[in-house]
């Protein structure tokens, strides 16, 4: 019996392991298209394909639009992580929100990139089910999507780091993207998801953590693992940060041209505690 269950096994990772990912599919309306990003100067970006859609309360899409924007590394002021909590123990998905000194707002969100008929699984996501991509979108759409439509518990931090290391952050999630349009790749439950595609930009990050340490395996509880690290404020305890971070919806809607600022409000308590 357990030769017959090796063999069923050695089977499954044969058959696995000989799928190719692909760009084409019948993807889902909000992962339809894939950003492409050029680099037309030394630290300058110009990408096409940023995202930014409207919902109904249903969260089926209301309003489809994608526009292009010019992106200069030296502008960089601050790079927030996003958290969105959609059930208990620990399951959430992150991203990071990229704030440019003119006031702009540039979210990277790396996502199982699902076809119209599929729905998510961290089963089927160990077993190349699932495209990897990284959507580029503003706020109102990524965070608004979570926080208003889904209602899903929404933290936002301010991370510490120095200019030199969020122009390094910026930068390599923009190569991933473009390494994403050329060659498609699939998307791993463990070992290349929506956090480990962000946390490997540490250069001390190493994949064993993905498996050894429970705050990258479960994303919810990742902003103990950024605050033990320095990456959020230690002038705050974390029972502190996670009271600051939260959104509350019902201080703005996605459609207000203040929403950036609103859903930063409980960093405004207090100066600006979260300063790098």
């Amino acid at each position: 019996m357990l030769i017959f269950f090796a063999l069923v096994l050695l089977v499954v990772v044969a058959l696995v392991f000989r799928l190719t990912p692909t760009h084409e599919g019948e993807w889902g309306a909000l992962q339809g298209r894939i950003p492409t990003i050029t680099s037309s100067a030394e630290g300058q970006y110009h990408i096409t394909g940023i995202r930014d859609f409207r919902y109904h309360p249903d969260a089926s899409v209301a309003e489809s639009r994608y526009f292009d924007e010019q992106i200069d590394l030296a502008g960089l002021q601050r790079i927030w992580l996003g958290i969105s909590h959609f059930a208990p123990m620990g399951l959430a998905h992150t991203f990071l929100s990229f704030e440019f000194s003119d006031q702009r707002f540039l979210v990277a969100s790396v996502e199982a990139r699902l076809n119209a008929s599929q729905s998510y699984s961290p089963l089927k996501g160990l077993l190349r089910r699932y495209h990897k991509m990284i959507v580029l979108g503003t706020e109102a759409d990524i965070i608004g999507l979570r926080s208003h439509i889904r209602q899903e518990r929404v933290l936002l931090y301010p991370l510490q780091l120095t200019p030199e290391e969020q122009r390094y952050v910026l930068r390599g999630i923009l190569n991933d993207a473009q390494a994403i349009e050329q060659q498609p790749a699939f998307y791993n439950t463990l070992l290349d998801n929506c956090l480990t595609n962000l946390v490997k930009h540490d250069p001390d990050f190493r994949h064993w953590w993905g498996l050894t340490d429970y705050r990258l395996v479960l994303p919810g509880f990742f902003d103990g693992l950024a605050w033990q690290r320095g990456w959020i404020s230690n002038q705050l305890t974390l029972v502190e940060a996670r009271q600051r971070a939260e959104i509350d919806p019902a201080h703005t809607q996605p459609a207000d041209s203040a929403f950036s600022v609103k859903i930063r409000s409980g960093w405004k308590v207090v100066g600006d505690a979260g300063s790098p």
